[in-house]
């Protein structure tokens, strides 16, 4: 029996769906970037990134996090794999704002070395199959002492269980194969994938969803996100992470 594929191909067909169909898997996704961007810009403060920074943010999908840091005054730039997605990138970005998404290869990023002051990997490594060279790639486009923000899944039974298994239970309208337990990535595995790109890790996060209050089950009974579901932070690395590397 042949092993399963991930499946990258549904963002293709996503459009605005990315940004306002709460009954499909990508519902999570949107829900899931406002702690992302909070912790983003948490880290963009305590490391001295200033507001006019140049970001790039690999697999960068409709723009969810990078339109709102576009707000904030950074110049963003955004590549990904999927040209529609890209489009709805570009439709949503906001006025006056200094943004550039470009369709193209996480492996063959457009861009000069030392480039950036900070590269965003999110939600991304997990549905490559070569993370390693993907960090490679991006540490060569980020300038020495720049920011390399990531999240991914670790794989765990937990991890397995609620982001491959207990989304179909939340949204009506979930692809096969949106995640694949053997591309999440522990930890200490990735720690390895940056020291090898000559990054230093700083620190995790897990992030988990906010379990006990209505709209978790709101969601889980009307089998769509309910517009205040919300994650937070934890301490436990079991289910998903966040963390940062700095290049020496």
């Amino acid at each position: 029996m042949s092993e399963a594929t991930i499946n990258n191909a549904f963002y293709d067909d996503l459009d605005e769906r990315w940004y306002n169909d709460d009954g499909h898997i990508i519902g999570l996704l949107k829900a899931e970037s406002r702690l992302k961007t909070i912790y983003v810009r948490d880290v963009f403060a305590r490391e001295g990134v200033s507001s006019d920074a140049k970001v790039l943010d690999v697999g960068c999908g409709a723009g969810l996090i990078s339109n709102k840091l576009a707000v904030d005054g950074y110049h963003m730039h955004g590549v990904d794999q999927s040209a529609s997605s890209i489009a709805v990138a570009l439709r949503h970005a906001p006025a006056g704002s200094k943004v550039d998404y470009v369709a193209g290869s996480a492996f063959e990023l457009p861009y000069a070395d030392g480039t950036f002051d900070a590269v965003m990997l999110l939600d991304f490594l997990e549905h490559v199959n070569e993370p390693a060279l993907a960090i490679l790639e991006a540490s060569r486009v980020l300038k020495p002492g720049g920011i390399m923000l990531f999240y991914t899944f670790n794989r765990t039974f937990i991890a397995g269980l609620l982001a491959v298994k207990a989304v179909e239970f939340i949204a009506r309208d979930c692809p096969k194969n949106f995640h694949l337990l053997s591309m999440f990535i522990k930890p200490s595995e990735l720690k390895d994938m940056l020291k090898s790109a000559k990054l230093e890790t700083k620190e995790f996060r897990g992030l988990r969803p906010v379990i006990f209050h209505w709209p978790f089950f709101a969601s889980i009974f009307a089998r769509k996100v309910h517009k205040d579901f919300d994650f937070t932070f934890t301490k436990d690395l079991n289910l998903g992470y966040m963390g940062f590397g700095k290049k020496s």
